[in-house]
């Protein structure tokens, strides 16, 4: 399998949004024991040209759920994790110092940060 990264035609550089590598996979289990069902899923976007001769950086989020269903599948229980490496929205921003200085570029992104939560849903029952 070959991968051809999308390069301008003047200048040969490669073009930021361009196409770039895309690794996701999901699953989920529903025979636990306890009745508890899995959730998770592994996604990787490779770091992307932002311009300039800058580069972003890689993207790694590992999601997953454990959760508990109760009164036939209406309530549940869950208990959700986000385990996440990389910047989301990642550009180049240009800081311009006082006057007479040469701006500089440099690279900014929304840090993504992991967590752990605990949720509960319920479902109304309609007639």
């Amino acid at each position: 399998m070959a991968l051809k990264i999308a390069r301008g035609r003047i200048t040969g550089e490669p073009i930021p949004e361009a196409p770039r590598t895309i690794v996701d996979a999901v699953g989920s289990y529903n025979k636990l024991p306890f009745r508890l069902r899995a959730r998770g899923e592994f996604e990787f976007v490779k770091a992307k040209p932002l311009g300039d001769g800058f580069t972003g950086v890689p993207v790694t989020e590992i999601r997953g759920a454990v959760l508990r269903p109760f009164l036939d599948d209406r309530m549940s229980i869950a208990a959700n994790f986000l385990i996440a490496h990389g910047y989301t929205g990642q550009t180049i921003e240009t800081i311009a110092y006082p006057p007479g200085t040469e701006p500089v570029d440099r690279i900014a992104g929304v840090p993504l940060k992991s967590y752990i939560s605990l949720t509960g849903l319920t479902t109304l029952k309609t007639k």
